[in-house]
């Protein structure tokens, strides 16, 4: 049997803060401090954009890594956003919406673990669910009526099981995407709601022009 030693790597120390600020997240929601909780996830978003650039750097990729990172993923990004969104449009109805929008992060997750071989350079089949996990805490931080945070989950949701063809951010060098998630994290709160449409509005702009085709 092998040591969980010989699995774990210094990258998957990111990715494990990744489980302890989505799963905090998760605590704070209960408690209703959604400011709080939506910054831990962008926080999140963060680790997990530095894990894998640290794997590569070191050069120590793994399968367990891909698998832990995409288990890591489910909480921080698929069960996390959820009640986030729920609880701020606090309307039994939304439950149905963040099922699908749970489901839809794991099928993506699970299709992405089985397919990542044989999946061309440069692409994501479907929309990366830390991508969608940000867009939801965009929506929310923009203060947006209920019914179009909602709009959103769906959409996402849609995007991430879809067959569409996302081109990658490149990370062969240092990943610059999350500098701007921790500026979006800095943001004083009188300032988050004005900041945070802008950011909604460029990334839901940036998600269709990186669209390729089939």
């Amino acid at each position: 049997m092998h040591e969980i030693q010989s699995f774990f790597k210094k990258a998957d120390i990111l990715t494990f803060l990744n489980i302890i600020f989505g799963f905090t997240a998760m605590i704070l929601i209960c408690h209703d401090q959604l400011e709080i909780a939506a910054r831990l996830i962008l926080v999140a978003i963060v680790a997990d954009g530095f894990d894998g650039y640290l794997a590569r750097k070191t050069q120590t990729e793994s399968e367990f890594g891909m698998n832990f990172d995409s288990l890591s993923d489910c909480i921080s990004f698929g069960v996390a956003p959820a009640l986030l969104m729920y609880s701020y449009v606090s309307e039994w109805w939304v439950a149905g919406i963040c099922f699908l929008y749970v489901g839809a992060g794991v099928v993506r997750l699970a299709r992405y673990n089985v397919c990542a071989h044989d999946m061309e350079e440069g692409i994501f089949i479907g929309m990366p669910i830390p991508l969608g996990a940000l867009l939801i805490v965009l929506a929310i931080f923009g203060a947006l009526p209920g019914i179009l945070v909602v709009g959103a989950g769906i959409v996402v949701s849609y995007l991430m099981v879809c067959s569409v063809n996302f081109a990658k951010i490149r990370t062969s060098s240092f990943p610059i995407q999350n500098l701007a998630v921790l500026c979006l994290i800095a943001i004083p709160y009188a300032y988050l709601v004005p900041v945070a449409r802008l950011a909604f509005a460029g990334c839901s702009c940036g998600i269709f022009m990186r669209k390729k085709k089939k």
